[in-house]
């Protein structure tokens, strides 16, 4: 199989998008991320009727869903976005090969050659991958934009599936819907005399 190259520069949206799905992606981050939510909303509620008897309990309710939908954005989105901004290495041509041999990740400041076992997981949406590895909060993004055609992500998505995760499915997320159906040059059978 040929290697499969691409040569780009990240959007800030895609980095917010990978970033939000890499932090999706992992069920006891998001787990973590919901119990705190849960508990700031709960201690604002038990404070106002502690400190203030009188304060109307719905409004407590509506204090606590405000604070947890603050946290929620500075966690999902402006968090994200200051790290895209403060680092200049994001903001880099990226030059990316993936071939069986491992994945080659290249910018005016990186040059790393990592092999498939470093990779633990695959993510999709409808425009990107990310495939997590180390620890689970590094990921290699790959937007959906650079493929040429449906056949050279058909390849990729088969690498994925055989060094990453076997039961990532080749024809996954809407790819079966681009994939050219085979047509036969000739449609008569071969002269085999």
């Amino acid at each position: 199989m040929q290697p499969i190259q691409f040569r780009f520069s990240y959007t800030e949206e895609e980095y917010l998008k990978a970033a939000r799905l890499l932090t999706l992606g992992q069920k006891e981050t998001l787990l973590r991320v919901i119990v705190f939510l849960f508990l700031i909303a709960t201690a604002i509620v038990l404070l106002s009727l502690v400190a203030a008897p009188a304060f109307p309990l719905w409004w407590a309710v509506l204090a606590g869903l405000l604070c947890d939908a603050t946290l929620a954005y500075l966690l999902f989105v402006e968090t994200p976005k200051k790290y895209f901004r403060g680092d200049p290495k994001l903001r880099d041509e990226f030059r990316l090969t993936f071939s069986d041999e491992g994945v080659w990740v290249q910018t005016t400041q990186i040059d790393s050659k990592m092999g498939w076992s470093l990779y633990k997981r695959v993510a999709e949406n409808k425009s990107l991958y990310v495939i997590v590895y180390g620890d689970g909060r590094m990921m290699t993004v790959v937007p959906k934009r650079l493929f040429r055609d449906a056949n050279e992500e058909l390849q990729f998505r088969e690498l994925l599936r055989r060094h990453v995760d076997q039961k990532f499915t080749a024809l996954g997320g809407g790819l079966h819907e681009r994939v050219p159906e085979y047509v036969p040059t000739k449609l008569e059978p071969p002269d085999w005399r």
